[in-house]
């Protein structure tokens, strides 16, 4: 997401616009590297009873600020740029409910392994970023 709004040079951002997107994009890698290693330490048993409380958590704070830090973005964006994020979201919706709703009905059907979603939602939240990225790229050509 946050590369696709640097890399393209049509809709340029501004200075600020750009540092917010990377701290963006850096919170939402922190986020993602603190799930693998916290789910790779409960695992292990690294992490004392009393704790899990907090390494479950731990994840969630740098999403927060990502949301936070997304919504001012937005903020500072001209109508295009909006319009722009509003139709990348539309793809990122429809190919995760999509994706999502498929892998159920085939794990029903005994088809694919049924994972319990506390397995499952890393992966779903890297399918939400990465079908948002490919809507930011699959829009942002529509309007060149």
């Amino acid at each position: 997401m946050c590369f696709t709004l640097i890399v393209e040079e049509e809709i340029p951002l501004n200075r600020p616009s750009q540092r917010l997107s990377w701290r963006l994009f850096t919170l939402g890698v922190l986020s993602g590297v603190l799930t693998l290693v916290l789910a790779y330490a409960r695992r292990h048993e690294v992490i004392p009873p009393r704790l899990m409380w907090l390494a479950a958590l731990g994840p969630v704070l740098p999403m927060a600020a990502y949301f936070w830090g997304l919504d001012r973005l937005l903020r500072g964006l001209d109508e295009m740029q909006r319009l722009i994020h509003l139709e990348a979201l539309f793809i990122q919706f429809g190919v995760t409910a999509f994706l999502v709703l498929c892998y159920g009905a085939l794990a029903e059907a005994g088809v694919l392994p049924n994972y319990p979603i506390g397995t499952a939602w890393p992966w779903v939240w890297l399918l939400m970023f990465g079908s948002w990225a490919l809507g930011q790229i699959v829009v942002r050509r529509k309007y060149r």
